[in-house]
């Protein structure tokens, strides 16, 4: 089964006024310059989308459409990947040796004294009651 990976723009809103293009041209020349762009990454055009969304806080969100542009492209299995990585993987004909350093051990035959700390409790005064 094939997967795709998307990709989503926003769909121009506002085209520059540079150049000669006014109107429907200036705008078709902005989708022909995002759609080349994502071409050449590898993407396909999926289509354009109208997306309703709540914009601003409440109590005074109001509802408002997002256009959007999707593209896809195919995926690479992850069992491809990892053919890739194997291919690209250094090979080394000798196995490397390891070494292992011994861990320092205390040469003290009796464990180091721990001091316990503890809250020292002032004994309750005798004359002291409940009623008090």
């Amino acid at each position: 089964m094939q997967q795709f990976e998307f990709a989503v723009l926003p769909a121009p809103g506002r085209v520059g006024r540079g150049g000669t293009l006014r109107g429907d041209q200036a705008f078709s020349a902005a989708l022909t310059e995002i759609m080349n762009e994502m071409g050449a990454g590898g993407w396909d055009f999926a289509g354009a989308e109208t997306v309703p969304c709540r914009v601003g806080r409440w109590p005074l969100s109001r509802r408002a459409d997002r256009h959007v542009l999707v593209f896809r492209r195919a995926r690479d299995s992850r069992l491809d990947r990892m053919a890739a990585s194997e291919r690209n993987a250094p090979r080394h004909d000798d196995p490397m040796e390891i070494t292992v350093q011994p861990r320092r051990v205390s040469t003290a035959d009796s464990p180091r004294n721990v001091r316990k700390l503890r809250p020292v409790l002032d004994p309750m005064p005798t004359h002291a009651t409940a009623a008090e």
